[in-house]
């Protein structure tokens, strides 16, 4: 794992391979969502770790959307790896949409994989039955982040999201080891990448136009399938695929499919 710090902030990537490029954008909570996505992938696979997961000195301000999505475009440029394909899962969908907005020159193509259930991305109807499911839990999880309690946080966020057996499918990926350091790094995510999600302003979906691939889980709830919808609807050139018993922790459950989508997809998707 390289690093480099941009801004005050320190960000960290692996490069493998060699051909097309793939930019992997893991999702909240912990950095090794795309461990096992990276390894299936053919071509040159960059699988970055974002601000807040990467080490370095400790982030004092809130690391906005768009910030992220220049440490990509930074990380893509000093490689000299762009154009690339950008893959994105949860709240690495929201910061692949804004890197591509912003520079269109480094996508080629964007998979964005279970976009998160934040309120500027729902289905207006299904605000209020989000809250109603999510919003306990969260209340929870906060709590305990602001008492210092960040695996008791962790383990209330992600029982919700991704489902009571979310232990298990850790341990069985990452390891024991890599649960506890998953835990440890959640206290950036409650801190910092919450807000940022939270307050991100949606950009002109209209304005991407290269080929996009939206990933589902079937086992997924409602909210999730009609956002993946309403996306699809809004963005030029959207497609909709759907893994079947995948659920959030698709990327950790399922990285063969999810590996075999991507690729397939990119095959039948020429870009000028």
């Amino acid at each position: 794992m390289k690093t480099m710090a941009i801004d005050g902030a320190t960000v960290g990537w692996t490069d493998t391979g060699v051909g097309a490029a793939t930019l992997l954008l893991h999702a909240g909570g912990f950095g090794a969502w795309f461990a096992p996505l990276a390894e299936r992938l053919p071509g040159r696979v960059v699988r970055m770790l974002r601000a807040g997961y990467a080490g370095g000195p400790p982030v004092s301000e809130i690391i906005e959307v768009a910030d992220h999505a220049a440490h990509a475009a930074a990380v893509l440029e000093t490689l000299g790896a762009g154009p690339a394909t950008v893959v994105g899962h949860s709240s690495g969908s929201v910061i692949a949409l804004q890197l591509a907005h912003d520079r269109p020159d480094l996508v080629t193509r964007l998979v964005l994989s279970e976009p998160p259930l934040i309120d500027s991305l729902l289905d207006p109807a299904d605000v209020g039955e989000v809250q109603a499911t999510l919003g306990p839990a969260m209340g929870t999880a906060l709590g305990a982040a602001a008492r210092g309690d960040i695996p008791a946080a962790s383990d209330a966020f992600n029982t919700a999201v991704l489902g009571p057996d979310y232990r298990s499918v850790l341990v069985d990926v990452l390891g024991e080891a890599g649960l506890t350091h998953a835990q440890g790094e959640a206290g950036f995510f409650f801190a910092n990448e919450i807000p940022a999600m939270n307050r991100w302003t949606p950009v002109d979906l209209s304005r991407i136009t290269v080929p996009v691939l939206l990933v589902q889980g079937a086992a997924s709830p409602g909210p999730t399938h009609r956002l993946v919808a309403r996306l699809a609807g809004a963005l030029p050139a959207a497609s909709t695929t759907t893994i079947a018993g995948a659920n959030h922790l698709l990327p950790l459950t399922h990285p063969r499919e999810l590996a075999d989508a991507v690729t397939s997809w990119s095959r039948q998707t020429p870009t000028t």
